[in-house]
């Protein structure tokens, strides 16, 4: 890999609301993980999305990475998204992105939450997605 590639790969990649369809439609085994704490996802999230707060992403970004799975990271405005996404992206996953201004811009753009606290796990998610 170049350098211009390995940088390249650590470089933000983010998109809107109105992207979203598009990405999982073009890529249905995409990964939606929401990084936020658990009170904040049980206010409202993306349906299907995975809950894995910010704080254990570092425990298993390197699980994600080798799963292979296309990933977009949500968070509430993008900011734990993005560092999420570096992690993810520095253990060696490459096809992740951010949803720009997270569940605000979702909600924002029309689009519904789901609330409550139930999220499949991690591994479970994976499996699905065909991996592990």
């Amino acid at each position: 890999m170049s350098l211009f590639s390995a940088l390249k790969n650590l470089l933000p990649t983010s998109f809107g609301p109105e992207e979203f369809d598009a990405t999982l439609a073009a890529k249905p085994n995409t990964l939606v993980l929401d990084v936020r704490e658990p009170a904040e996802f049980a206010e409202g999230h993306i349906k299907g999305s995975v809950l894995v707060p910010l704080g254990k992403i570092p425990h298993h970004a390197q699980t994600i990475a080798e799963s292979g799975v296309p990933v977009v990271v949500v968070c509430r405005s993008g900011a734990r998204a993005s560092s999420c996404e570096g992690a993810l992206k520095q253990a060696g996953a490459g096809d992740v992105k951010v949803l720009a201004g997270g569940v605000l811009a979702w909600q924002r753009a029309g689009r519904t939450v789901v609330t409550g606290s139930k999220s499949l796990s991690l591994s479970e998610a994976l499996r699905k997605k065909g991996t592990r």
